[in-house]
């Protein structure tokens, strides 16, 4: 090829690299823009969600005369409009993550769900009873509140004001429900957004590195032209002339002259390759001849063959001397392999470290094994003991037995074992009594494995024995701790019980024997169901929320019994709580102190018990509106009150105590955090 086809060559390829920079470069300027315009659309979408729980949220607070009903309602219908139009545009958006088109598909999974509640608020707003209701609202000055209507209709006496209040209650509940969608579509937005952003990023980081790497492609391709250009001018003699010299290691100086004549360079390159080459061949048969260690083989480190036949000395010499050390018992030593196929280097290394892993294994044994190891000879020579052995005989070591044979301290029955255990034949699980050096007998367990030389001759014998008197106490240890658990058991039994709510229940019970009978045999049925839970219940480590619920809810029906209306409990399980595990009786000493201390200032106590799953969590919360002063530290410190006991006791199974939270301005939250099934504490 000619110098002006490579010049134009040359250009070519600069401009195709050029070319495919700008084309690249366009995509990711339009694929960008595309992603500022979408954030822009999930930001109004999300805009108009806000917009709509705030008028939901009106309606309950100012009627006005339906006007914000009708402004809930028309945001609804935006809402689901453009919500639509975002998921239709957004589903065949390649360039974006599957987990922004999949939580966009769960955003709209989420807003069908709560379409159905909304349909409930429509169907509720347009009853007969609720549009008559309407027609006092309208009638109200000021803010038309729902919850002050829904009150004075309940307090009245006739029975439409009752179906009245009916449907107002059943409008407000309808509302109050549906912010359960609200957490999980604000989440979902905000992952969304978060994922916009971030392939925005990875957008304007890939543009970057583009340019940079389009920039280096460009400069390396510039230098290997220019390269490329310099090299095609060199002349060919002279290249395999230096191509020769570097082969043999020597440095052909070349003729001086004017005009260099390259044939010249070439015969003097060929010279001195015969004579180097003519050397080596000397050098390699003697190294044939096993000369290794000898002065002889000066091998020279010139050239390729040279620089191969001096590592093949030294790969040699040390394979023998890695030989030697696995000779002498120096293992662990290794060779370095020369590459992948160095099939001996690896199998001196793999021989000489699987040895040393089983001395130091058979080590290990000796020394950490929990019963005592007896390595003898045929001849009942002792060859090695570990330390239990040594602790076993109480003696420092058994240099102090050699003048006895420690075979003859094995005593079954009377007589010694000697002969028994030398006899070659196994023993396993045999009960006797070895003698300590100071006489006493104790109780062991032996077994006896003969051991075979490599030449399947009898060889050593390995004794094992075990300190059966050690083991006899730590089962009478196991058995005493066991008894002291069923007594702290018995103890926490105990504690659950409060005697406050058992004589304010007793004292309800006489006074509804006076006044109303059938009531007071409800309510001790009732207390005798919450005795029977509590003596149940703690015979099992857990039950299930839904069974601790029950339990709750019995208690507060016998609570309702002495507030009566002042007791005001709302109940928010969250989905999939109700069959999660817990611990029996926590649930009742939170909820007893929220109706002790939880009255406001009117005297009404109003409980929030709540549950839901948060990050692998089980999260129960028992909050009141109360006003009286709570001091946490005297809470948990008072040996009276449940909550210390409930502290305990979820410090001890999973390490995490009570959590609480003051409201302002009044007010106390408890909470309780147990880590789901399989899950780390």
């Amino acid at each position: 090829m000619s110098i002006r086809r490579r010049i134009f060559r040359s250009y070519l390829i600069l401009i195709i690299i050029v070319l495919v920079y700008l084309t690249l470069s366009f995509f990711l300027n339009g694929f960008r823009l595309r992603l500022e315009r979408d954030r822009n659309e999930i930001l109004e979408v999300n805009a108009v969600w806000g917009d709509m729980l705030v008028f939901m949220n009106e309606s309950v607070s100012n009627w006005n005369s339906g006007a914000t009903y009708q402004k809930f309602i028309d945001n609804s219908l935006l809402f689901d409009r453009r919500l639509s139009e975002l998921t239709d545009a957004h589903g065949p958006a390649f360039w974006y993550r599957k987990e922004t088109i999949r939580y966009l598909d769960n955003l709209e999974t989420i807003w069908k769900l709560a379409q159905v509640n909304i349909e409930r608020i429509e169907e509720t707003r347009r009853s007969s009873n609720f549009l008559t209701v309407e027609e006092f609202l309208n009638q109200e000055p000021g803010l038309q509140r729902l919850y002050q209507v829904y009150m004075r209709l309940l307090d009245s006496d006739t029975i439409d004001d009752s179906r009245y209040a009916f449907a107002l209650k059943e409008y407000i509940d309808t509302v109050e429900f549906f912010p359960i969608y609200s957490d999980t579509v604000n989440y979902l937005f905000s992952v969304i957004l978060e994922n916009m952003e971030s392939n925005y990023e990875r957008l304007l980081l890939i543009q970057n590195y583009v340019s940079v790497l389009f920039f280096i492609i460009f400069l390396v391709s510039f230098i290997l032209i220019s390269t490329h250009f310099t090299e095609s001018l060199s002349r060919p003699i002279t290249a395999l002339s230096n191509k020769l010299s570097g082969f043999i290691g020597k440095s052909v100086e070349p003729i001086t002259k004017t005009t260099p004549n390259e044939l010249e360079l070439l015969e003097h390159a060929v010279d001195d390759l015969i004579v180097h080459y003519t050397h080596l061949s000397e050098l390699a048969g003697r190294l044939a001849n096993g000369h290794i260690e000898t002065s002889l083989l000066r091998l020279p480190r010139q050239g390729v063959v040279g620089n191969a036949l001096k590592d093949v000395a030294a790969y040699m010499k040390q394979l023998a001397q890695v030989a030697d050390w696995i000779r002498e018992g120096q293992y662990g030593s290794v060779i370095v392999e020369k590459s992948e196929q160095d099939v001996l280097a690896r199998s001196f290394n793999i021989m000489s470290r699987e040895i040393a892993s089983r001395i130091t294994t058979l080590t290990n044994i000796f020394e950490t094994i929990d019963e005592g190891i007896l390595l003898i000879d045929s001849q009942g020579k002792t060859i090695e003991a570990n330390q239990k052995i040594v602790n076993l005989l109480d003696v420092e070591d058994l240099s102090q037995l050699e003048e006895d044979d420690i075979l003859d301290r094995f005593i079954h029955d009377g007589e010694s074992l000697r002969n028994l255990i030398l006899e070659g034949s196994p023993i396993s699980d045999l009960y006797c009594d070895l003698y300590s050096a100071r006489f006493e007998l104790i109780p062991v367990r032996i077994n006896v494995r003969p051991l075979t030389k490599a030449a399947g001759e009898r060889g050593d014998f390995l004794v094992l024995v075990s300190n059966e008197s050690l083991r006899i106490r730590m089962r009478r240890e196991q058995e005493r701790l066991a008894a002291q658990a069923t007594e702290a058991e018995l103890r926490a039994l105990r504690a659950q019980i409060n005697p406050h709510f058992l004589f304010n229940t007793l004292n309800t019970i006489a006074h509804l024997i006076e006044t109303e009978p059938e009531e007071a045999v409800g309510t001790v049925e009732k207390l005798a169901g919450m005795f029977r839970y509590a003596l149940l219940s703690t015979k099992h480590p857990t039950v299930a929320l839904s069974e601790e619920m029950l339990h709750v809810r019995t208690l507060l029906e016998i609570e309702k019994i002495r507030h009566g209306k002042r007791l005001e409990v709302n109940l928010n399980l969250g989905r999939g709580t109700e069959e999660r595990p817990i611990p029996p009786m926590v649930l009742q000493p939170l909820v007893e102190n929220g109706i002790k201390h939880g009255a406001d200032p009117e005297g009404n106590i109003r409980l929030t018990i709540s549950s839901a799953l948060v990050d692998k969590k089980l999260i129960i919360e028992v909050a009141d509106r109360g006003t009286a002063g709570i001091d946490i530290d005297r809470l948990l410190n008072n040996s009276r009150t449940g909550l210390k006991n409930v502290n305990q006791r979820l410090l001890t199974l999973y390490r995490s105590s009570l959590e609480f939270e003051q409201y302002e301005p009044r007010g106390l939250l408890v909470r309780i955090k147990i880590p789901l099934e399989g899950e780390a504490v």
